[in-house]
């Protein structure tokens, strides 16, 4: 378990964290793509043949929620976090479903409010290596409102 952060001044640009492993079973994937992003090569893996892909893959969309709320639910930032208004994704290379990804939090930015607010921004990136080979499967930097 990754001790929680306290403060928005307890962070700097650099600073990184191991939050853990997680998979997505076929089962949830299907369910995920039903509702939030319905493309053939998420939903059917006879489809997937005739894909980009060769199989079915993960939604970017689902890996996204997926490792955001693993990094939420680690405690890191869930003490002090107030909301955010982006999140810019990169899905490098597929997920396929069962796939164990380990995931990394590092802080690319932090800035205090100009407002006098008791926050401030910090830019969080997240990256998903699957276990396997190392291979990032995902990198988004995340836009934080954090307390100070």
């Amino acid at each position: 378990m990754t001790d929680p952060i306290r403060s928005l001044d307890d962070l700097a640009p650099g600073q990184g964290w191991d939050i853990g492993t997680l998979s997505l079973p076929l089962e949830e994937v299907v369910a995920f793509a039903s509702r939030y992003d319905p493309q053939f090569f998420h939903l059917d893996p006879e489809a997937a043949r005739d894909s980009l892909f060769g199989e079915l893959v993960v939604s970017g969309l689902h890996t996204l929620s997926a490792v955001f709320g693993h990094v939420m639910r680690s405690g890191l930032i869930s003490g002090i976090s107030v909301g955010g208004n982006q999140i810019d994704s990169r899905w490098p290379a597929p997920l396929r479903p069962d796939e164990e990804i380990a995931i990394r939090v590092e802080v690319d930015e932090v800035r205090p409010s100009r407002s006098g607010r008791p926050l401030g921004i910090a830019k969080l990136r997240y990256t998903a290596r699957r276990v396997a080979d190392g291979v990032v499967v995902l990198d988004a930097v995340g836009t934080h409102f954090l307390r100070r």
